[in-house]
C-alpha cells in the first residue's frame, strides 16, 4: 500500500506544528524571553496549520485547486515564507554562536549579540527578505517586469517613508555594540539629574535597549538612539583594579571637629565591613573636605565596592550605619539654618 505525497506532507507539516516550540526554543540563542518564543512558535505553528488545510483540501477537492489556481499558490507561499523564516532563525542561531558573546544577567546565560553577529544577522535577514520577496512574486503570477517592479516598487516606497521610525535606531545599536561601552550585564546610570535612573542592561535589541532598572525593579525600554542621547555612566567599566569608587556627601556643623568626623566615618566603616556588606576592605575610605559653605562643612567619605548590582542597597545601608554611628556620637548630620533664620529676622 502506497502512501500519496500529499498526505506525507501534510503529516510533515503537522510535526512540525507540534514540534513548532521545542524547535523555536532550540534556536533561541540570544536570551529571548518566553514571551517572545511563545509568538515565534505560534506563528510557525499557523503557518503549518494553513498549508497542512490547504493540502487536506486540495487532496479532498482536487477539482477545487484545478479550476482556482490562486489556492495552490497560496500553499507555495506559505511554504516558502516558513522555509525562509526558520532558514533566518537557524542562519542567527550559528551567527550569535560564532561571534557572540556569553554574558550572564541575572541567574540566566546565553549568547549575547556583538557588532559583528548584529551586523551579519540584519545582512542575512536583508537577503533572506528579497529573496523570499522576489520568489512570492514570481509565485503569485507576477511575469512581467513591470508588474513585478511594480509590486516591489510599493515595498519600497513604504520602507522609505517609514525609515526614520525604525533605521537611527538600528544603526545607534550598531553604534552601541561597536563601542562596547554599553554590554549586557553593565549596570548604567543613565542622566545627570537630581534622581538618575541606575540599572542593568537586560539586552541591546535591534530597534531599543532593555534596562532592568534597580531602584524599583521594573524593565525600562529606551529607544537606542535615545540612549546614545544620555549622559551614560557604565559603573561596571573601571579605572582601576580597585572597583567602583563612591562618594556618600554629608553637611557637618562646623563646630564638630575634624578629627571627631574622621572618628565618625572610620567607625561607620568597620561597622559595614563587620555586617558583611559588598565593599572593599583591603582600601581604606578617603575623607575629604569637599567644600566650606555658609553653614555646613561638606564632608565626602570615598569607599569602593565589591557587587556593583547592589550598589543602591549599599549606599542605604551605608548611610543607615553612618546615620546610627552618628546619634549615638551626639554629631548632628543635619544643615543648620539658625543663621539664615537670624538674617532673615534682621
Amino acid at each position: 500500500m502506497t502512501v500519496e505525497p500529499t498526505i506525507i506532507v501534510i503529516g510533515i507539516c503537522l510535526l512540525l506544528a507540534f514540534l513548532a516550540t521545542p524547535i523555536t526554543k532550540m534556536l533561541a540563542v540570544g536570551g529571548i524571553e518566553e514571551a517572545p518564543l511563545r509568538r515565534r512558535a505560534m506563528f510557525k505553528r499557523i503557518i503549518n496549520v494553513l498549508i497542512a488545510a490547504l493540502l487536506a483540501l486540495k487532496h479532498l477537492y482536487p477539482d477545487l485547486f484545478a479550476q482556482n489556481t490562486w489556492l495552490l499558490r497560496m500553499v507555495y507561499v506559505l511554504t516558502t515564507i516558513y522555509l525562509l523564516y526558520l532558514a533566518n532563525q537557524i542562519i542567527g542561531y550559528f551567527i550569535t554562536r560564532n561571534f557572540g558573546e556569553p554574558k550572564v544577567v541575572g541567574e540566566k546565560s546565553h549568547f549575547a549579540d556583538t557588532y559583528s553577529s548584529r551586523a551579519l544577522s540584519l545582512l542575512a535577514s536583508v537577503v533572506i527578505f528579497v529573496l523570499g520577496l522576489i520568489i512570492c512574486v514570481r509565485i503569485l503570477g507576477f511575469e512581467s517586469m513591470l508588474e513585478a517592479g511594480g509590486v516591489l516598487g510599493i515595498i519600497g516606497v513604504f520602507l522609505a517613508l517609514t525609515q526614520s521610525s525604525w533605521a537611527p535606531d538600528i544603526i545607534a545599536g550598531l553604534v552601541i555594540l561597536n563601542s562596547r561601552m554599553v554590554e549586557e550585564g553593565d549596570v548604567l546610570q543613565l542622566g545627570d539629574g537630581p534622581k538618575p535612573v541606575v540599572g542593568v542592561v537586560f539586552k541591546t535589541k535591534m530597534f531599543h535597549t532593555e534596562v532592568l532598572n534597580l531602584a524599583n525593579n521594573h524593565r525600562l525600554m529606551v529607544r537606542n538612539t535615545k540612549l546614545r542621547e544620555y549622559n551614560v555612566h557604565n559603573l561596571s567599566k573601571f579605572a582601576s583594579a580597585k572597583g567602583l569608587r563612591e562618594c556618600l556627601t554629608f553637611n557637618i556643623d562646623y563646630m564638630v571637629s575634624a578629627d571627631d568626623v574622621h572618628e565618625l566615618l572610620q567607625a561607620a566603616y568597620q561597622h559595614a565591613v563587620e555586617q558583611d556588606l559588598p565593599v572593599r576592605e583591603d582600601f581604606e575610605p578617603e575623607i575629604r573636605v569637599l567644600d566650606t559653605g555658609d553653614y555646613a562643612v561638606k564632608w565626602g567619605f570615598f569607599y569602593y565596592i565589591k557587587e556593583v548590582k547592589q550598589i543602591l542597597a549599599t549606599r542605604q545601608k551605608m548611610r543607615e550605619i553612618i546615620l546610627q554611628e552618628s546619634i549615638e556620637r551626639g554629631i548632628s548630620l543635619a544643615t543648620p539654618v539658625l543663621q539664615n533664620t537670624e538674617m532673615k529676622q534682621i
